[in-house]
């Protein structure tokens, strides 16, 4: 784990109250003894845990750092750093960007030029590396997780069906990636994310599950599974949304983050009652996906020009309507995004907040205290906003 110098970097450790003189004392004495990198001591003494460390170390490199344990990883990605090459450096392939040619590695050691000029030697001439850093041990327990296993859909199925399933690790939040269940929710939401997709149903039928990806506001169908599947990957997805997994008449809301292709995700989950069981629909909020610029969003030139005099009106009502996964929430966030700056006070209500948006004042719908859309936009009106947002 690269350390800035030992004594700078440890005094914006006590300035951040991250720990104290004395801790700061043993460390820097035990290093003079070991020669080990004061970030690894500060951990290895229990003063740190390896995810504070991490984010310590981005901020003060400059560099992004990402938490491993939440990452879903690809497995076109993986094979562009063989599992020998990454023990060997102590590194993880994130993701790869196909228009930049660059690939996002995760290090604990960034300033380590062998193993940068031994990764170039095996990506080839014309691949960029991003670095972002990880904690030591996060790396090697990746490694062990994403080198280890099967991470195709199909693959997975196969193995699913050539064994037992263990119920009661999936409802642990930390289940094993070495549980096949486990990987397939992932693989699923992983391909799904890719396909820049808006949601994600899983619809039970009386002998199978029929998995549907909204993309570009039209459903299409992925794939069919076995229904004897369904129960397992449904306690799972409920584990993963902080769902209560032994209600299953009551609908239930929920929802969690990923990191896939290194980036956050966030996933709205909605389970309901049917016939044939329980269907679970997942909205896809793509944080990157989201916030596009005016000129991004697809529309004619006319329609942008139209658009554009709209926004610079001092009045007015916008009324952006469409059918689900139209891309709604996307242009009203684009059009916030395209007016905010210090000389305005905006404020949004909506059903829930999907997206948090920097500098404006979001309120999600509450209708158990009595805040809804009405109530909402009343009291904002006593805040002085200058731009209101009602979302559905």
């Amino acid at each position: 784990m690269a350390t800035p110098k030992a004594p700078l970097f440890g005094e914006q450790l006590i300035r951040q109250g991250l720990i104290t003189k004395d801790q700061l004392r043993i460390a820097l004495t035990e290093q003079r003894k070991s020669g080990k990198q004061l970030g690894r001591i500060l951990v290895e003494l229990g003063f740190l845990s390896e995810a504070v460390m991490r984010d310590a170390l981005g901020q003060a490199f400059g560099r992004e750092s990402i938490d491993l344990t939440s990452l879903v990883p690809d497995p076109d990605t993986l094979k562009k750093i063989p599992r020998d090459l990454a023990r060997r450096f102590n590194v993880v392939p994130i993701s790869f960007n196909e228009e930049s040619q660059t690939l996002t590695v995760a290090m604990s050691d960034i300033y380590n030029l062998i193993v940068l000029d031994r990764l170039h030697a095996q990506l080839g001439s014309g691949i960029e590396i991003k670095q972002v850093l990880a904690g030591e041990t996060e790396i090697n327990d990746a490694i062990d997780q994403f080198y280890g296993y099967e991470l195709s859909v199909d693959g997975i199925l196969h193995e699913i069906e050539t064994g037992q399933i263990d119920y009661e690790s999936l409802q642990s939040d930390e289940a094993e990636y070495s549980q096949p269940l486990v990987r397939l929710v992932n693989s699923i939401l992983s391909d799904a994310v890719k396909r820049r997709s808006s949601d994600i149903h899983f619809e039970p039928e009386e002998g199978f599950i029929r998995i549907r990806y909204r993309i570009d506001g039209v459903m299409r169908q992925i794939r069919s599974l076995h229904k004897n599947y369904w129960s397992a990957i449904a306690v799972r997805l409920k584990v993963m949304s902080g769902m209560n997994i032994a209600e299953n008449r009551a609908p239930q809301d929920g929802r969690f983050s990923l990191t896939i292709s290194g980036r956050q995700v966030d996933f709205r989950v909605s389970c309901l009652i049917t016939t044939h069981g329980e269907n679970i629909v997942l909205r896809i909020l793509d944080r990157d996906k989201a916030i596009l610029k005016i000129n991004q969003l697809g529309i004619s030139d006319q329609a942008l020009q139209s658009l554009q005099l709209m926004m610079a009106r001092p009045e007015g009502v916008i009324l952006v309507t469409g059918p689900t996964g139209s891309g709604k929430t996307t242009t009203l966030y684009s059009i916030l995004s395209h007016l905010n700056s210090e000389a305005v006070n905006i404020m949004t209500m909506e059903d829930p907040v999907e997206y948090p948006l920097p500098m404006i004042r979001q309120t999600s719908v509450n209708e158990s205290v009595n805040l809804g859309f009405a109530n909402g936009v009343r009291n904002m009106m006593r805040q002085d906003p200058d731009i209101i947002l009602v979302g559905e």
